[in-house]
């Protein structure tokens, strides 16, 4: 059975949910790499996850990882623990539509849905944890890309995660043959 076996064989609430967490991973990983979650104008400068980069005399770009500010620690923190949740559930959706004894199995149905709301959650906390962040930080705050990104990420996710929850409690279940 290959790879159009098992997507066909799938209930329709897996495959939308599938080719949501398949789009939900290009916002996914472009938040969590990119380094424009603030945009600061008037010097020129863009701050990210992991990198703080300034086009002012050259001055290029600096790591932020392991940075002295407990709440970007925890924006960074909560960020990983949606970016490996969402890449978990996106791997176990796979293993639910195509592989052996996961094929159709709704404890991996489940565990799919479960880390896919996780990782919208652990999103949503990094993204509010950042906001709060650079809101004392900064009086007109400017938001960049990777932010919306991340905002995109979380909901996208949350609504594949109740997909998969709701596909595999019903037992919408991927053909066996």
């Amino acid at each position: 059975m290959g790879l159009k076996d098992g997507f066909m064989g799938a209930d329709l609430l897996v495959k939308i949910s599938a080719v949501i967490v398949l789009v939900t991973q290009i916002f996914n990983w472009m938040a969590f790499c990119t380094s424009s979650w603030y945009i600061n104008t008037a010097a020129n400068s863009h701050l990210g996850l992991w990198r703080s980069c300034s086009n002012v005399f050259g001055a290029g770009c600096g790591i932020t990882d392991g940075a002295a500010n407990d709440d970007f620690a925890a924006t960074q923190t909560f960020a990983i623990f949606g970016f490996i949740a969402l890449n978990v559930g996106c791997l176990l959706i796979i293993l639910y539509m195509f592989f052996g004894s996961c094929k159709g199995n709704k404890e991996v149905g489940i565990s799919s849905g479960v880390a896919l709301i996780f990782s919208a959650v652990s999103w949503l906390i990094a993204v509010i944890v950042f906001a709060a962040y650079i809101d004392d930080w900064v009086t007109d705050p400017k938001f960049g890309f990777s932010f919306a990104l991340a905002i995109v990420a979380l909901i996208l996710a949350l609504v594949a995660g109740i997909l998969m929850l709701v596909a595999s409690l019903k037992g919408g279940s991927v053909g066996a043959k």
